[in-house]
């Protein structure tokens, strides 16, 4: 692949006029995303550490490592964007480029290895609560997460696929538009994705669907907690379309880009990689900001005080919580 060594662009992309104001919105953008994304996960990893036995359970085990995976985003890959878009290029040397696509890679598919191992604890805590995950499966799990994205992601660095910088040549990433023989471009983004969205996305929506199809089962049976499985239906929901709305719009340039020749122009695919970055800001808003028993030991944490008014913990729980509770700890 032959880069121009002053920009270090590479010649299969059309050098489309970036306006200096994408370059700002883009770097305003990575700023806020970095920092309200590092405050919000660091917030998650500080109240579970502090509350840890109330806490630590299975799917919290889980959820620690998607933070893990997304406080370096924030802290080390958006700076290095950022400065780029700053700049009106990427600012960096071309091993760095490498280096910052296999690593950026590598969180991304780590973070939708960790929603998917997530979903399938849900599943199994809903459906058949029987056969919960214990805290040491769950470790072991979030350790074969990381296994996971390193085979999707090392492949370009010894030959199959290539990383190059992305439109608008603010950040790198796998090179979508390169049709090369030689490093057979075309398998390898048909690899990843494949195993890094399709089969995810399949597993999601089933342990979704079936944990929906549950629920419904239950509200019949519980009568007045209907109101209250009710909001859980919905927080699934938005659970699955966050996490479309996140990664198939760059997902979709991405393979437009590959197999149908699409070029979109540099200042509108900067949009798809900065929506796909935003997820870090998010997840921890869905996954534990919407968590009453985390809610609980933020304001214990904090020493936030609650009315007497609120309803009880009794009433605030579903009959599906309130069956596995312990099954959570185990």
């Amino acid at each position: 692949m032959a880069f121009n060594n002053s920009t270090l662009v590479p010649d299969y992309i059309n050098e489309d006029y970036v306006h200096p104001a994408v370059y700002i919105g883009a770097s305003v953008a990575l700023a806020f995303i970095g920092f309200f994304g590092f405050i919000m996960n660091l917030l998650v990893v500080v109240v579970i550490v502090k509350d840890a036995q109330t806490l630590w359970t299975p799917v919290n085990v889980i959820l620690v490592n998607l933070v893990f995976g997304d406080l370096l985003v924030a802290a080390l890959g958006n700076p290095v964007a950022m400065v780029s878009a700053m700049t009106g290029g990427w600012y960096w040397s071309y091993k760095v480029c490498l280096w910052y696509a296999c690593f950026m890679s590598t969180l991304g598919f780590a973070s939708i290895g960790n929603l998917t191992v997530m979903a399938v604890e849900r599943w199994l805590l809903v459906v058949k609560p029987t056969k919960v995950l214990s805290i040491r499966t769950a470790i072991i799990l979030g350790f074969l997460v990381w296994i996971y994205a390193l085979c999707l992601s090392l492949p370009p660095l010894v030959g199959w696929g290539s990383y190059g910088p992305e439109a608008g040549n603010v950040s790198c990433s796998v090179s979508w538009e390169v049709h090369d023989e030689v490093t057979r471009s075309g398998s390898y983004i048909g690899y990843i994705f494949t195993v890094g969205l399709v089969i995810p996305v399949i597993i999601i929506s089933a342990s979704y669907l079936a944990i929906i199809a549950k629920l419904r089962k239950v509200r019949k049976r519980a009568g007045a907690r209907g109101r209250r499985e009710a909001k859980i239906t919905k927080m699934i929901a938005l659970m699955i379309i966050a996490f479309l709305v996140a990664w198939l719009p760059y997902a979709t340039l991405a393979l437009a880009a590959q197999y149908f020749d699409v070029k979109p122009s540099a200042s509108l695919a900067v949009l798809p990689a900065l929506l796909a970055k935003s997820s870090i800001c998010y997840n921890p808003i869905i996954y534990v900001g919407l968590n009453n028993q985390f809610s609980r030991s933020l304001k214990k944490i904090f020493d936030i005080r609650i009315t007497r008014n609120r309803v009880p913990e009794s009433q605030n729980m579903t009959a599906l919580t309130t069956l596995n509770r312990s099954d959570q700890r185990i």
